[in-house]
């Protein structure tokens, strides 16, 4: 049987991923459903450190051609994806209203807010107008290592060396405020997702 190039790119990562030192830590349980966040460049460990929960959890992923096998790697893990990504003609309207569905079937959604071109780490608004519009939290996450590099990519993708510890953070939910403006929010969020990143920076002791 021929393997394809993502059957074995998953067993090489599913190997890879086994050599490393991982801890989680929750700051507050997650309630389902939900909205997740982590930046693109800190999203490398988070869906083997999640894979029991991937059947109740889509993952948004562009249409963009890279996105294609990003889909493929995520989906033999057992989650579901949403295909589209902002801008027009990308499949954005498509995709929010894809997201909204699943949230109201009581399933969550996972969403890189920088994706899938940045800027690297700004807030995009699409995560807090689907918190907005379905009454939903969004709960920010973040990715650290005590020993990795970052390639030279837009979003500085940070992956971890061999046998290196990892720590993965689940921040405490974000709920939209009353009349809240979405500008507003968004930056709420934003800030919440960077000060959690920097938190699990400084204990990896990543860069400090």
């Amino acid at each position: 049987m021929k393997l394809s190039r993502e059957d074995i790119l998953f067993f090489l990562l599913n190997g890879f991923v086994k050599t490393l030192k991982i801890e989680v830590k929750f700051l507050e349980n997650v309630k389902f459903p939900s909205i997740i966040t982590f930046w693109h460049g800190r999203m490398f460990l988070l869906p083997f450190v999640f894979a029991n929960y991937a059947d109740k959890v889509s993952v948004l992923i562009s249409r963009h051609r890279d996105g294609e096998l990003a889909a493929r790697l995520i989906e033999k893990l057992g989650f579901s994806t949403v295909r589209g990504s902002t801008g027009k003609g990308k499949g954005g309207d498509r995709a929010f209203r894809e997201m909204v569905n699943i949230l109201e079937s009581g399933k969550s959604v996972a969403i890189t807010p920088d994706g899938p071109r940045g800027p690297k780490e700004v807030f995009k608004p699409g995560a807090a107008k689907l918190s907005i519009v379905t009454g939903v939290p969004v709960y920010p996450v973040a990715f650290s290592t005590s020993r990795g590099k970052e390639l030279s990519s837009w979003d500085n993708f940070l992956l971890p060396y061999p046998f290196s510890k990892c720590k993965v953070l689940v921040g405490k939910p974000l709920y939209p405020k009353e009349k809240e403006d979405i500008d507003f929010y968004t930056k709420r969020l934003e800030l919440a997702l960077k000060d959690l990143t920097k938190l699990c920076d400084q204990e990896t002791g990543w860069k400090i």
